[in-house]
Order: structure tokens, then C-alpha cells, then sequence
């Protein structure tokens, strides 16, 4: 069997065509930095997706740490963040000086959401959502409560671009990171619900200034202090040529999502997943069929900066069983049976 990644980048010929047209440009004036390429980038990606108050950023992390300086989080606030996700879904509540509240898991790796009301208190600032693998299971619930309890809600939704119900958080973090689904090498967006934030949101990204009226009058005041976060015209014209495949790459991984539930195996939009007693084993055993595999994310608790390990008895019994499965356009319908084949020989060891 051919070798197959656990993940692979996809870079389009028209997103290769857009940087050599932007950087021969360049030679000629052209800006290279936040320009023309990042707004178009901006209003695509927005319509495409039916969003207003799309703001890029230069990742991720930078839409998260923008999220939280929104939230207004001070010393002695507490913050409820699932405890199976990249730690920077709470490090820049940490900065802050909030207490990072992990809430358990359940089976299909997506936050117990049963855990998260039992750990909501009067300090509860904010609740954090998170799609692992794009599995949205749970962000409803946490609407209602959220909304219920006046409570700020983030969306993590680094992994959630193309699955059906995202995007519906009071702020919604989105990575363009090298192996998501949409990428542009490196990026992101940060998606606010209130037209204010938004606005705020585009004078902290670069350092403070309201960079439009800053074109256009001159020097202007900065009133608070921000960021160096935006995003460039490189890798928006990366991402503008990427976002006119992603109805493919979508329905590629609906297809090899369908396979694998054929199979037994929960998949969602960034990846599938199975759990086994004998997880250690059946990853060297995939490695030795030129499978890639693996577990990519890891339980925060165990980090120092959180406090240390807390008492999760569904993370306490998952986190030596849960295994990720190839899931992207590099991998074909047939591949998928062969691994999931593969893992029906494993099983009968």
C-alpha cells in the first residue's frame, strides 16, 4: 500500500500563480504587506461562508488572543476550555491572569457539556467551544447556556471550515494553518457577532490604529494597545486561490467521511478517529503499512502553565486510547477501505 500522511497540505495552482503575480508586481510598487489581496480576502471568504465582521489575521492564535482581549478578562476570572485541544485555545487567558477551568470529554472527543454547566460559577467569564476534528456536537447546548448565564462564548473553530453548523459564537476563531482544510500556509480569521467589535478588532490587529482612516489622513491617535496581527497581501493571495477549491476539497472528505462511517469509524471534517485499548500497538502497526496515525492534540492539564493534571475520569481513560486517522484530499475512497481494513485485521489479533 502506498504511504499516506496523517495530514498533507493543499496548495492550489491558481494560489501559486496569484504569489508569483503578486511578488513580480511588487517590483513595481506593489504592496506585498496588508493590502488589496487581505480585504478581497476578507469579503470571499465572508460570502462564501455567509459571515459579516470578518477580520484576517496572520493566524489562528492571533484570532484567539484578539477574542479574549475582547471578553475584558481580568485577574480572578475564570475560563472553561475543554481539556483535548492546542493549549492556544486558553494560554492568552493565562496571560491575562485568569484560572483555566478544563471540562471533561466524551467519547466522540468533543467537550461534555454536562461537565461544563457543572463547572460554571460567578467568576465564569467565559466558555470556550471547541470543534475537534470539526465535530460540532455540543456547540447548540452552549449558545443556549451561554446566552442563559451571560456568559461570553468563543468559538475554536481552527478545525470547523466546511462541516454545517459553525461560526455562531459571540466571537469565532478560524485557522488557515498549513494543514487545515482551507489554508493559506499560515493565517486566520477572527468572526465577531456585535458590529463594535469588529471595528475594535481591526484597530488592534495593527497596533491600535485604525489603519483605513490612517491611509487616508495620515497619522491618527491610538488609544489602547495592540498588535502587530495582520495579515499580508502573500498569503491572502495563497488563500484566494485555495478558497476557489474548496467546494472539492469539502466534498472529497464528505466522501471519505461517508467511507469510514461504512466502516465503523467516526470521521469528521478534519479527520477520523477510532479508540483502542491497544492504540500504541495498532499505530506501529498502520506505520509498518505506510499508515500515518496519531494523537496531534494532547490533554492541557498536563501542562505546568494550567495548574496541573485535574480530575477528568473521561480524558483519564481516552488519552491512551484515542488515535487519529488520515481524512484529506490525498486520500482516496480506496484508501480509506484499506485502512479501515487494515484495522479489522489489527482487531483480530
Amino acid at each position: 500500500m502506498r504511504k499516506i500522511n496523517l495530514f498533507k497540505t493543499y496548495i492550489s495552482l491558481r494560489s501559486i500563480l496569484n504569489v508569483c503575480v503578486l511578488l513580480i508586481k511588487s517590483n513595481y510598487g506593489a504592496t506585498i504587506g496588508e493590502g488589496p489581496q487581505v480585504k478581497a480576502f476578507e469579503q470571499e471568504f465572508a460570502k462564501k461562508f455567509g459571515f459579516q465582521n470578518v477580520v484576517a489575521l496572520n493566524s489562528g492564535t492571533a484570532a484567539l488572543e484578539i477574542a479574549y482581549d475582547m471578553c475584558g478578562i481580568k485577574e480572578g476570572d475564570e475560563v472553561i476550555c475543554p481539556v483535548l485541544t492546542h493549549p492556544s485555545s486558553s494560554l492568552p487567558a493565562v496571560r491575562k491572569g485568569a484560572k483555566i477551568i478544563f471540562a471533561d470529554i466524551e467519547d466522540d472527543l468533543n467537550v461534555s457539556i454536562e461537565d461544563v454547566i457543572s463547572k460554571i460559577t460567578s467568576r465564569t467569564k467565559v466558555i470556550v467551544f471547541v470543534h475537534f476534528g470539526g465535530n460540532n456536537r455540543g456547540l447548540k447546548e452552549l449558545i443556549d447556556i451561554a446566552k442563559e448565564r451571560n456568559i461570553i462564548l468563543i468559538e475554536d473553530a481552527a478545525q470547523a471550515v466546511g462541516t454545517d453548523f459553525w461560526g455562531k459564537a459571540d466571537f469565532t476563531c478560524v485557522s488557515l494553518q498549513a494543514i487545515k482544510t482551507m489554508t493559506s500556509v499560515d493565517g486566520g480569521f477572527l468572526i465577531c457577532k456585535k458590529d463594535e467589535n469588529y471595528a475594535r478588532a481591526k484597530r488592534l490587529r495593527w497596533f491600535g490604529y485604525d489603519r483605513e482612516l490612517k491611509q487616508k489622513v495620515g497619522d491618527t491617535d491610538i488609544t489602547e494597545a495592540g498588535y502587530k496581527y495582520h495579515m499580508n497581501d502573500v498569503i491572502a493571495s495563497i488563500g484566494r486561490g485555495n478558497l476557489t477549491h474548496i467546494d472539492n476539497l469539502i466534498l472529497h472528505r464528505k466522501k471519505l467521511i461517508s467511507e469510514y462511517n461504512a466502516h465503523g469509524v467516526t470521521a469528521h471534517m478534519w479527520f477520523a478517529y477510532i479508540l483502542s485499548e491497544k492504540r500504541d500497538d495498532l499505530m506501529e502497526f498502520l506505520k509498518m503499512r505506510g499508515i500515518g496515525s496519531g494523537t496531534h492534540h494532547y490533554r492541557n492539564d498536563k501542562y505546568t502553565i494550567f495548574g496541573g493534571k485535574q480530575n477528568l475520569p473521561s480524558m483519564d481513560r481516552i488519552e491512551k486510547q484515542f488515535l487519529l486517522l488520515p481524512l484529506h484530499h490525498g486520500v482516496s475512497v480506496s484508501d480509506v477501505k484499506n485502512i479501515c481494513q487494515l484495522i479489522h485485521k489489527f482487531n483480530k489479533i
